[in-house]
């Protein structure tokens, strides 16, 4: 039986790749620092391994994610977040003597984990950016000069990351130096960014293979997010976007790029211009959108692992919505002040075109696991601030 094993198993996307592959017969298998984690209720999820933290302990996590596979063999391995795709990518011989790993080498991995390297690709290859500089000195006085060349408001932004984690607004002049430390403590060295006026949001979500021959392509229109303003989508729908794709497939491939990732844009109502906004270099937290509207990323990633290649997947259904309801969209309805406003509307339960990223009547476990990790964490006042705040 073919099988593969999918790190990060709290995350949505790990459960979405678990059912898309579990659907298909393939065993899968999942891990997480904690037995509370979604995937690891899906019946899909055959195997389970709880594994240190790879944020706090990476080179034990690699260590013992080595072993794990040596001792339990899998066809394919994916890394499905920061961290441990890192980790895995430092040492990618290791891993491929035990199984295979569809993902970039190192030096793109980098080039697309670095935003303000990224940023700079995308210039050379004619894409619009939001004018960005790195303070090269953290000293006050130094930082106040720079503010004094600065057209406010500005976005203090971690150079590496995704999402709104880390990033700050700042008003004004006079809050730049404290905002810009207080980041710069968990952060080193962010980036200040032009701020772009809140515009329409799209998500290009590509697959390469190994020539940087683009596979499958796929766009969504983000409806909703948490935090408001710049924060993961909580829904999104399925469109078309020809232009964008253009413009994604280009950097990648500037980038050498190999398996999959996300191209962010936003359309800057100031003129109606695409403006490139960061590149998730491995799944996104949405994924079950895309598998919804026909393009099945996981299981194109994990065919061309086995296979070397899959045929091109550039048809899928547009108007189709995928929600994230737990906790994504309910917070994103209390904190929104034009709450009720909202199209669709947050009590739209039973549009038969919209599905949720977790809750599935045909496999309930991962609704009931997220409610158990609630209990886990409703102690832990850091998760609480990284749920309310991103921070």
């Amino acid at each position: 039986m073919e099988s593969a094993f999918l790190t990060d198993a709290q995350q949505r996307k790990t459960l979405a790749a678990a059912r898309s592959l579990g659907k298909r017969g393939i065993y899968v298998g999942a891990g997480e620092e904690t037995r509370l984690a979604l995937a690891l209720f899906s019946k899909y999820c055959r195997k389970v391994f709880v594994y240190p933290s790879p944020r706090r302990h990476l080179d034990e996590f690699l260590d013992r994610l080595s072993w794990f596979l040596r001792a339990n063999p899998f066809d394919v391995l994916f890394p499905m977040d920061d961290a441990t795709l890192m980790g895995v990518a430092r040492r990618r011989e290791e891993f491929e003597s035990v199984t295979r790993v569809p993902i970039p080498e190192y030096h793109a991995l980098s080039l697309a984990s670095d935003k303000t390297k990224t940023l700079q690709l995308a210039r050379d290859v004619g894409l619009a950016c939001p004018r960005t500089v790195v303070p090269d000195s953290i000293e006050v006085g130094s930082l106040q000069k720079l503010a004094s060349t600065l057209d406010f408001p500005v976005v203090v932004k971690p150079r590496e990351g995704s999402g709104s984690r880390g990033m700050r607004y700042v008003s004004a002049a006079e809050r730049l130096v404290p905002i810009y430390l207080e980041v710069h403590r968990d952060y080193p060295f962010p980036m200040i960014q032009e701020y772009i006026p809140q515009g329409e949001k799209y998500d290009v979500c590509l697959l390469f293979n190994k020539n940087s021959v683009v596979r499958a392509a796929f766009v969504q229109k983000e409806l909703r997010g948490y935090p408001l303003f710049g924060g993961p989508s909580t829904l999104q729908e399925s469109v078309r976007q020809p232009e964008l794709v253009d413009m994604a497939v280009a950097l990648a491939q500037a980038m050498g790029w190999y398996g999959v990732c996300e191209v962010e844009f936003m359309i800057d109502p100031r003129n109606g211009q695409p403006v490139l906004m960061e590149v998730n270099p491995r799944f996104w937290g949405s994924l079950q959108m895309s598998i919804y509207a026909g393009v099945d990323f996981p299981y194109l990633l994990y065919r061309m692992a086995m296979d070397g290649d899959v045929r091109p997947v550039f048809e899928y259904e547009v108007g189709l919505r995928c929600r994230w309801l737990l906790p994504g969209d309910t917070l994103h309805f209390l904190a929104n002040p034009k709450r009720w406003e909202m199209g669709p509307g947050f009590f739209d339960f039973w549009d038969p075109r919209t599905r949720d990223d977790i809750i599935s009547l045909s496999d309930p476990g991962p609704t009931v696991g997220f409610f158990l990790a609630c209990c886990r964490y409703v102690f832990d006042p850091r998760m609480w601030r990284f749920v309310v705040t991103r921070r």
